[in-house]
């Protein structure tokens, strides 16, 4: 993680293929710094972030900075500035004074290989910090990925389907990991902050039997926070904020496929393994499956029925949200 000092915030990012662990093993995927996902750049409104993308891909690349209200020209958020393999380049963004705190993140945006890149790893998170926070015992960052890996670890290329509907991958990662073990304790309420990175796959997030709030999507905080028990995301989305305490018992978190559409021969499948967990004192353990995450406690793994949802609103979100 990475913070502003004194109203600046310099980083290097230098983008490269190399052995990363994924879920547990080592894959050969992309990443910024050799993680994924990148380093979370932290920043007050009003700040000003400089960025050198050092580009050690065999493709061109670029920086995206996807949600903040700064500049699209020149060098800074410029979609058509072509980073070239090799090279590096120096963007400069300046926020305003009334930038809207909340959850953004950072992606390739190079024409062409946009899905690809992010689909390979090459994506983290942007938080423009609340000068009224509020108060929480924890803050949690989720970054929601999908990728699918062959036997060797390498990143299998898509189909011509998946090109034309969406690629989803068969791995949903939450910042990278597969199996990730979180710790809560009840009463106790937490934020959490959640971006989508999957490149095409939408989110259908429930917490069952929990005291949760949505504190925002996308930018900004809501006026008032709003009690859910379900919020729905698509690809690339860049944020939901959740606050939530929980309470002892036997809660459930969920991430049920959504049904996307689509012609003919083409329609995606609807349904989803299932992912269980259990409470560990105090925590719990989620063990993955394929497609998308679907967390009951103390209930094995199943499959779960198709979503009976159409489409989205067209941007990704992350993975079970809530708790904490």
């Amino acid at each position: 993680m990475l913070r502003s000092r004194g109203g600046l915030l310099q980083v290097r990012l230098e983008a490269a293929q190399g052995q990363i662990t994924v879920a547990g093993r080592e894959a050969t995927v992309y990443g910024y710094n050799a993680s994924l996902p990148g380093p979370t750049l932290r920043l007050h409104p009003g700040d000003r972030l400089q960025v050198r993308l050092v580009n050690r891909l065999v493709t061109a690349t670029n920086l995206h900075v996807h949600g903040l209200h700064v500049s699209p020209q020149g060098n800074s958020d410029n979609v058509f500035i072509s980073v070239e393999s090799g090279e590096s380049f120096d963007y400069d963004y300046q926020a305003p004074e009334d930038h809207p705190p909340g959850v953004y993140w950072y992606h390739p945006h190079h024409h062409g290989m946009v899905a690809d890149q992010i689909f390979r790893g090459l994506y983290g998170a942007i938080i423009v910090e609340d000068p009224d926070p509020i108060a929480v015992t924890r803050e949690r960052v989720l970054v929601i990925s999908d990728i699918t890996l062959d036997r060797s670890g390498q990143v299998v290329a898509p189909s011509t389907m998946s090109r034309m509907a969406g690629r989803e991958g068969d791995l949903v990662l939450v910042n990278g990991q597969a199996t990730p073990r979180l710790s809560a304790r009840p009463g106790e309420r937490e934020r959490w902050r959640i971006i989508n990175a999957c490149s095409a796959r939408y989110l259908r997030l429930r917490l069952d039997g929990q005291d949760s709030d949505l504190l925002g999507i996308d930018s900004g905080r809501f006026p008032e926070p709003q009690p859910v028990d379900e919020s729905r995301a698509g690809p690339r989305q860049p944020s939901l904020t959740f606050s939530s305490r929980p309470v002892p018992g036997q809660p459930s978190w969920e991430t049920g496929s959504v049904d996307r559409g689509g012609m003919g021969m083409m329609r995606p499948s609807a349904t989803c393994p299932a992912v269980s967990a259990h409470w560990r004192h105090s925590g719990w353990k989620a063990t993955p499956h394929q497609r998308c995450l679907r967390f009951r406690l103390n209930r094995r793994p199943r499959t779960c029925a198709p979503s009976s949802l159409q489409g989205g609103d067209g941007s990704p979100s992350p993975w079970a949200w809530a708790a904490t």
